[in-house]
């Protein structure tokens, strides 16, 4: 409804004087509809409800001051503005209609002039009422949604006070605490000295306050999110907080169906990693521990003869043995699809544990041998940590396959080889830039609910003179060891914002996803520098999108917040990549000023074929949307592996599916011949 268009009901038994209103009124563009008494009136609302009703006050049958009582006791009515027709010396007439919920009172005679100013001016005020109306139902819902509740209080007295909606987002029955002392007896007790230490800090020196407190007992346990500041008296403490109990219960979720296969129940590669480094750490040299591989071999042939069902009961049982005969203190996981780690002092007998593995499966009633090679490492002659080892076990478990009817093969001595080749890259890695081999290449991100190409991810490769294209996995940690990386993150903003500003110049608007190294964040001006490049080229600072590892995150969280935070007011957008394959904590990622989630590979390989990957990628979605980040799920293949992410609610999606990384003028003719073929599509 727009005031121009507004459907107006008069209601008066003068038919004179509804025929001079009517006239007078339609000459403004509105629809005019009448009724001759009060019942007719409320009847002709019943019918169909107007924006604004012109009401005389003395009729037949039903006196004004009834209709709008009438017309008020209905919900639809409960809002309309009405405007009451009574005589300038009727005093007791105009209480009356306010008393009975008119909305303003126009005297007789009328003035049509001023009738029509007095009109416009009553559906105005209608209109806006009603956006403010809405707009406070709106966020009346957006805290029932996000279980966000406020507080008060009084630094002198200890008084607090609740939102009304305070007991149904906590879903609590008692009275709230209505004192700070009755609060604290309410906290955990081994949090209760915490919690008094940071309410007195923030009253005593008038600073805000942040903080999780779980209040309450048993079932009544809620864990909550307080923020506050003191008002500007600083007498009073005003506040929000936020019912994070759910949210912290799906925490706990994400992280085992993170760190553990949900096949076999085995942790994953990363836990394994972790676990096995903590052992080693205690460990002297003297007592020498195994790092094992072992895959089972040509498992396809199993899949393709049964199934792939018969294949994955394969992998239970196969882990159920690994289980049921490990000693105390092995460590075992799941590696890859048919490949599983184990880890146990050299002092246990690896042969004897291998010879339970060596028993036929039975499929569909029959008994199969299914052939299994195996690789080791020996902590510490051929390593001297977990990912050291575990890489020469899977060197070793490569030669074991390829042997004739070997179950297990020991790492050879082939490191100072590999560590003289590695001195020797690191010393062409240096000259790589002055010979200008690094080059940037872009891989595509599509937006799924309107499948536009709307960012890209800048990857720096290496054309090596002699040795060819170097994969990025090879000489990226030798510029991280080195401390070049520095040098040469540098270079990669510098020719993502030159890029980026070369495309908007041709009218291609796309967001430039740059990768941070953690030496990166050791610069102090590190922001100042990525400005200051965006500056140079002219583009503006949400162009790009920095993102960073979980690892990278968590190495100095606190300095990390700075740095993000100040990036961040700066403009630009912030993303956490390969979400899920570190170990940060939630309570500083709620912390980090973040925009998006990057959701890892290693949980989209396997979506269309486990349901626990899907309840992964639905939880971490989940999650995103309460912090308000945008989700980009990586290393999409294949269409039904979009199609499940569309359905779990992911934001947009970047793999071979779309596009392999390649050069920005390939991906500029991609984008062409993409725009020729649909003329619908729209370069964001």
């Amino acid at each position: 409804m727009t005031v121009a268009t507004a459907n107006i009901l008069i209601v008066d038994d003068d038919p004179t004087i509804r025929l001079m209103v009517r006239v007078a009124l339609s000459r403004q563009g509105y629809e005019v509809t009448e009724a001759d008494n009060g019942r007719h009136g409320v009847e002709a609302f019943v019918r169909r409800p107007p924006d604004l009703i012109l009401l005389d006050v003395t009729m037949p049958e039903m006196n004004g001051f009834d209709v709008v009582r009438a017309i008020r006791a209905q919900h639809e009515g409960a809002w309309i503005p009405i405007l009451m027709l009574t005589s300038a010396e009727d005093v007791r007439s105009i209480d009356e209609a306010f008393d009975a919920g008119a909305t303003d009172f126009m005297t007789k005679p009328i003035n049509l002039t001023l009738l029509s100013r007095r009109v416009r001016y009553v559906l105005g005020a209608a209109e806006r009422e009603s956006v403010l109306r809405q707009a406070r139902a709106e966020q009346e819902s957006a805290c029932r949604l996000a279980r966000l509740g406020f507080w008060q209080l009084h630094q002198q007295s200890g008084a607090m006070h609740w939102s009304e909606e305070a007991h149904a987002v906590l879903g609590w029955r008692e009275p709230l605490p209505d004192h700070l002392d009755h609060f604290l007896t309410m906290v955990d007790a081994g949090q209760r000295p915490e919690v008094k230490n940071q309410l007195e800090l923030s009253m005593n020196h008038h600073e805000g306050l942040e903080l999780e407190v779980r209040l309450g007992e048993g079932a009544r346990q809620r864990i909550l999110r307080m923020q506050g500041k003191p008002s500007a008296d600083q007498d009073i403490m005003v506040g929000a907080f936020q019912d994070v109990t759910g949210l912290r219960a799906l925490e706990n979720q994400v992280l085992y169906l993170v760190e553990h296969d949900e096949l076999t129940n085995l942790p994953k590669e990363r836990l394994f990693l972790r676990l096995l480094q903590e052992q080693l750490d205690m460990v002297s040299g003297e007592d020498p521990w195994m790092v094992m591989v072992l895959d089972i071999d040509r498992l396809h042939r199993i899949n393709d003869a049964f199934g792939h069902a018969a294949g994955d009961n394969v992998l239970r049982v196969f882990a159920q043995r690994l289980r049921q005969h490990a000693d105390p203190g092995t460590l075992l996981c799941r590696l890859e699809a048919d490949t599983f780690g184990v880890a146990m002092p050299m002092s246990l007998s690896h042969e004897t544990y291998l010879s339970y593995l060596d028993k036929p499966h039975f499929i569909s009633g029959k008994a199969v041998f299914v052939e299994f090679s195996a690789g080791a490492g020996i902590y510490p002659r051929d390593g001297s940590n977990a990912a050291e080892l575990l890489g020469l076990a899977r060197q070793a478990q490569r030669k074991a396959r390829l042997g004739s009817g070997t179950k297990l093969a020991f790492h050879q001595q082939g490191r100072l080889e590999n560590k003289a080749m590695g001195i020797l890259l690191e010393t062409d890695l240096r000259l790589a830039q002055d010979k200008d081999e690094f080059f940037m290449v872009f891989q595509p991100q599509q937006e799924l609910s309107s499948s536009r190409i709307v960012g890209v991810e800048a990857l720096i490769r290496w054309q090596h003179s002699q040795r060819g294209i170097i994969s990025p996995a090879e000489f990226i940690p030798l510029l991280e060891e080195s401390g070049r990386i520095q040098h040469v993150g540098d270079w990669i903003i510098e020719q993502a914002c030159r890029q980026a500003a070369i495309w908007r110049r041709q009218g291609i608007y796309l967001r430039m996803g740059i990768n941070l190294s953690a030496r990166q964040f050791e610069l102090e001006d590190l922001a100042d520098r990525i400005l200051a490049c965006t500056e140079r080229h002219g583009i503006p600072a949400q162009c790009l999108e920095l993102e960073i590892t979980e690892n990278i995150a968590m190495h100095s969280p606190e300095d990390t917040i700075v740095t993000l935070k100040r990036l961040r007011d700066m403009g630009f957008n912030i993303a956490i990549d390969d979400f899920g394959t570190g170990y940060s904590s939630f309570g500083y990622l709620l912390r980090f000023p973040l925009t998006t989630l990057k959701i890892d590979r290693s949980f989209i390989e396997n979506i269309t074929e486990y349901r626990n990957s899907r309840a992964i990628i639905r939880s971490l979605t989940a999650l995103s949307q309460g912090l308000g980040l945008k989700t980009i799920a990586e290393g999409v293949e294949n269409q039904r592996q979009r199609d499940y992410l569309d359905a779990l609610g992911i934001n947009e999606i970047q793999g071979y599916l779309i596009s392999r990384p390649v050069r920005a003028d390939e991906l500029q003719r991609c984008l062409a011949l993409d725009s020729a073929a649909d003329p619908d599509m729209v370069i964001a």
